[in-house]
């Protein structure tokens, strides 16, 4: 569900296009009181911090990097076919397409076409999957959340902000917890909805939100405790904008939770290989960035950010790798390997091995394994608002 960030020039990555060669990732690197991970980086891995394999490419003033591939996607605008290209961006620290679609077009998109035309199925499948995402998904980082706020935001209240919100399922387990719930949504019918059963909801962009304490709709206008972004990143044209908003709308102390795809993943250049299939995970004009672990650890930390925790999700890009199982273009398959899924970790979950397999599934991204990533963070307790 893509929410976009600033429409105007990205904040960071302007500093970093002023900075010396390595200025600013030298000062993110040598950050070493948070959470740690040690990837293993192989020689076919197109992976921040290993040697670029070809010359790099002045795209515009924003973008100079490795160019990777060309990807056929539509206009954002027109629907019509067009070329992106995908590079290693030096300035960004990530991967992503270019040429970036204009803001205004993709918010117009999102609002008009996303759930109408690109997802019709969308929403009435979230509600299918409804105790999948309440048991496996939602439920248990919102609880594990409440464990790691300050003493005061437990007798105030929590407060809760769901970028992205789509039907709402994070935002009904969190007001289960009694917490006071805030979505963010382009899409009218869904906010509509959503009202109804209770939350607060602005409908729009993050862009379109005011600035000032007042745009906070709890009774003494104040920042949020928790704010969720679930896969939610890989649609904005400036990443680092996205997340300075959502550090400026968390209370010192507060948590991300950041949900991103993991591609160019071992797993999906395997299938790749063996099916002979092109890089089936790049879908622009909808996902604009592709996230790896080290990518989305450094875009966070850069915005602010302390991160506590990550791991990786179910492998299901594991299923190509196995007779009959190819679900890529066949949306049956894809439905029953996502549905194994489901049955998989809804039975850990009613058996009580849900720490462990979380325990698996963080092990498992230090191999770069999981369909998507999971990031919990922490706007530093001391933080100026």
């Amino acid at each position: 569900m893509g929410l976009l960030a600033g429409a105007g020039g990205c904040r960071l990555r302007e500093a970093a296009r002023r900075a010396p060669a390595g200025g600013m990732r030298v000062g993110v690197l040598a950050m070493t009181d948070d959470f740690q991970l040690a990837w293993h980086v192989g020689d076919d891995w197109p992976e921040w911090g290993s040697a670029p394999r070809k010359p790099l490419v002045q795209f515009d003033m924003a973008h100079k990097g490795e160019w990777l591939e060309s990807v056929i996607g539509p206009d954002v605008v027109t629907g019509k076919p067009m070329v992106y290209q995908v590079l290693r961006c030096e300035l960004c620290i990530g991967i992503h397409v270019w040429p970036l679609p204009d803001p205004a077009a993709l918010a117009k998109f999102y609002a008009e076409q996303f759930y109408q035309v690109e997802k019709p199925d969308y929403v009435a499948r979230y509600q299918a999957d409804r105790p999948w995402w309440e048991q496996c998904v939602h439920g248990p980082i919102l609880t594990h959340c409440r464990t790691l706020l300050p003493l005061d935001a437990l007798w105030d209240g929590i407060r809760f902000l769901d970028i992205g919100a789509g039907p709402g399922i994070a935002l009904d387990c969190a007001q289960r917890l009694d917490w006071q719930t805030w979505g963010i949504e382009p899409h009218k019918g869904l906010c509509e909805a959503l009202r109804q059963r209770g939350h607060s909801m602005h409908e729009g962009p993050l862009e379109t939100l005011p600035s000032g304490p007042l745009l906070f709709p709890f009774d003494d206008h104040a920042r949020v405790h928790v704010l969720m972004a679930y896969e939610v990143l890989e649609h904005q044209p400036c990443p680092e904008d996205f997340l300075l908003r959502c550090y400026d709308l968390l209370e010192p102390g507060g948590l991300l939770i950041c949900v991103v795809p993991n591609d160019y993943s071992p797993i999906q250049l395997a299938a790749q290989k063996k099916l002979s299939l092109t890089s089936y995970w790049l879908a622009p004009s909808q996902h604009l960035f592709y996230w790896t672990p080290k990518t989305l650890q450094l875009c966070v930390r850069r915005a602010g950010f302390q991160i506590l925790d990550m791991r990786g999700t179910f492998p299901l890009d594991k299923f190509l790798l196995e007779e009959g199982r190819n679900y890529i273009g066949d949306d049956a398959m894809g439905r029953r390997c996502h549905t194994f899924r489901m049955q998989d970790e809804l039975y850990a979950v009613e058996h009580g091995q849900w720490a462990q397999r979380e325990q698996e599934y963080r092990h498992n991204l230090t191999q770069r394994v999981g369909r998507e990533i999971v990031c919990l963070a922490r706007k530093r307790p001391g933080a100026a608002l």
